[in-house]
């Protein structure tokens, strides 16, 4: 079955709740659907979902940290989509801007992050998955499943060595009726090695057009929340490195992380390109 996030908006229709003066902002983008209600200046999202992790997440960084988030207003499921009621926020994605930055803008950036990086590492967390106690969102539990059909959900785990089983379940099923090989059984021998058990709340998607800035490249909002959960130390720079396309947010990216961080990267680049080899996706 076809997913509705990645439907076009008239496949929609019959289950979206969405005013007639909304505007649809991203019209051809694949995925959520991200509307402006002009009469009321507020966001409304539209996406396929299975729960409201991402209201929840929305909340919890709200309440337990200063990074600026946008306020939820209302929300609700209905036959499988989630609709999601918020601020506006006024600021530019960070995308739009971060090219033509002088220097002395681009570390006063890094120095907000670096910050705000810190907030989400200091929430500790006693399982690995979504709020509350819900699957996992890391992008390794994400691709394709060919073992098995249906929609693969992972998790939540309990410790760092149930993750890590749950890694190779996703690598066993990434294969074509689960038949893994010798490329396979000595990466699963370097997963072991991953021993790091902190579990801290990671956003899972920090990109450029993700970070809204003002005139002055002050962040005044952090959005899309949709992949956001507790995970490994990690998982928010692997992430934030693999949907990265620019040398020198590459480079910020290396600078606003501590080394416990980095510790894993390369074990998790390889990881994540095995788990596309035979799907592409």
């Amino acid at each position: 079955m076809s997913n509705p996030s990645s439907m076009p908006l008239r496949a929609l229709d019959d289950v979206v709740d969405v005013p007639p003066n909304a505007v649809d902002l991203f019209p051809d983008k694949v995925g959520p659907h991200i509307f402006h209600l002009a009469d009321r200046d507020i966001i409304l999202k539209v996406a396929y979902c299975e729960n409201m992790a991402e209201v929840e997440a929305m909340r919890f960084v709200s309440s337990h940290t200063s990074i600026p988030v946008p306020e939820v207003h209302e929300a609700y499921r209905r036959n499988g989509i989630v609709h999601i009621f918020m601020t506006k926020i006024n600021g530019k994605p960070l995308g739009e801007t971060w090219s033509t930055l002088p220097e002395n803008k681009k570390a006063y950036v890094a120095d907000q992050l670096r910050g705000y990086i810190k907030e989400l590492r200091d929430l500790r967390g006693d399982f690995y998955g979504a709020l509350w106690k819900e699957p996992c969102e890391d992008t390794f539990f994400s691709h394709l499943c060919l073992a098995t059909p249906g929609n693969k959900r992972y998790g939540p785990y309990k410790s760092r060595v149930e993750y890590n089983h749950g890694l190779v379940e996703a690598l066993t099923n990434s294969r074509p009726g689960g038949q893994l090989g010798e490329p396979e059984t000595e990466l699963i021998a370097k997963i072991s090695t991953m021993a790091e058990d902190a579990i801290v709340f990671s956003h899972g998607d920090l990109h450029l057009d993700n970070i809204l800035v003002d005139k002055d490249s002050k962040i005044v909002g952090i959005v899309d929340w949709g992949s956001a959960s507790f995970s490994i130390l990690g998982r928010e720079f692997f992430e934030a490195n693999l949907r990265a396309r620019n040398k020198d947010w590459i480079k910020l990216l290396a600078n606003i992380f501590p080394e416990d961080a980095k510790a894993e990267y390369d074990i998790l680049k390889e990881l994540d390109r095995s788990l596309v080899l035979y799907s592409g996706f």
